[in-house]
Parts: C-alpha cells; sequence; structure tokens
C-alpha cells in the first residue's frame, strides 16, 4: 500500500468518523432544540394561563368593587329619600287642621305636670291657642315644628312632647317597614 493510498484511507476514515460526529452533534443539538422549544411552549403556556387567571382575579375584584360601589350608592339614594320623607313628614305634622286637637289631649295628657306649678313652652305659632289653655304656666316659645314642651314646677323634669320628637320615636321603631315598602327586598319577593 502506497503512502498516497495509506492516506487517502486515512482521510477517508476521517471524513467517516467527522460526518458521523457532525451528524450525531446535528441530532444532539436538534434534540436539544427540540427541548428548548418544548420548554419554551410550556413556559408560554404557563405565563398565558397565569396572566389569563391574574386577568380573571382582576375582573372578579372590579366587580366586586363596582357592586358595592352601586350598593352604596343604592344605599345613599335611599337615605337621601327617606331624610326627605322625614322632613316632609315633620313639615306636614306642624301644618296639621288637626293641630290645636291634639295639642289640646297632650296637655290633658299631662295636667299633673303643669297644673301643680309646671311651666308649657310651644312653638310661636302655636304659642296663642296653647296660652288661652295654660293661663299662667305657658313660659315661652320653644323652637320646634310643633307640640310642646312641659317642665314640672321645680324644673327638674321635662316632658318633650315636640313633634320632632315624637316623629322620632316612631321613625326609629318604623324605618325598616318603611324602607321595605319603598324598597321591598329580595327575600320578601320570594
Amino acid at each position: 500500500m502506497s503512502l498516497e493510498s495509506f492516506v487517502q484511507v486515512v482521510l477517508d476514515k476521517g471524513k467517516a468518523e467527522a460526518g458521523e460526529i457532525i451528524a450525531q452533534a446535528r441530532a444532539e443539538a436538534e434534540r436539544m432544540l427540540s427541548e428548548v422549544r418544548a420548554e419554551g411552549e410550556k413556559a408560554i403556556q404557563d405565563a398565558d394561563q397565569n396572566a389569563r387567571q391574574a386577568a380573571e382575579r382582576k375582573r372578579i375584584q372590579d366587580l366586586a368593587r363596582a357592586e358595592i360601589e352601586a350598593r352604596k350608592n343604592v344605599l345613599a339614594a335611599q337615605k337621601d329619600a327617606l331624610d326627605e320623607v322625614y322632613q316632609r313628614a315633620l313639615a306636614r305634622l306642624g301644618s296639621l287642621r288637626e293641630n290645636p286637637a291634639i295639642l289640646e289631649k297632650l296637655l290633658k295628657g299631662n295636667e299633673a305636670e303643669w297644673k301643680a306649678g309646671g311651666r308649657v313652652f310651644s312653638n310661636a305659632r302655636d304659642s296663642p291657642f296653647v296660652k288661652g289653655l295654660v293661663g299662667k304656666a305657658f313660659a315661652g316659645n320653644a323652637e320646634c315644628a310643633g307640640g310642646l314642651v312641659i317642665e314640672n314646677a321645680d324644673g327638674t323634669r321635662r316632658v318633650d312632647l315636640r313633634y320632632e320628637s315624637i316623629l322620632r320615636e316612631v321613625w326609629n321603631d318604623s324605618v325598616r317597614e318603611v324602607a321595605e315598602v319603598l324598597w321591598p327586598s329580595k327575600a320578601s319577593k320570594a
């Protein structure tokens, strides 16, 4: 075997081995690339899923916030409406046609307080009428929509019969019923 043929055999063998190494390297590179692609795809899917979950959580939180805000607005509007009803009721109480008869009943029901040296107060509009009923027991005007304030002789006890006070007691006892009539709850509709 000549040197040239030996060199040729070594070159052919080297080329074959190099081709095999290159093929293995390409296969390994392709395998690694495939793994990286799979990991990248999984990372993209995980990121997408996390983003969707975060978006859903934010949507739910935003909905909850909006619902709470809407409830606050509804409650504020209902409170304003109830306050308006209260003020209108108080204004009407002071101008009832039956006002003199009511004042007479209040005085009669509390005679023991004012007849034995007590004092009676009323608003300025009703003072001539009240003064005519109680005489010297009339002590002056009270700032109110109507009704009376009666004080016992030694001033230790006051009976507050102002329309504001009476309405406030009645209102506090029945405001829930009034609200239920105005805005029936879902429970009462069922």
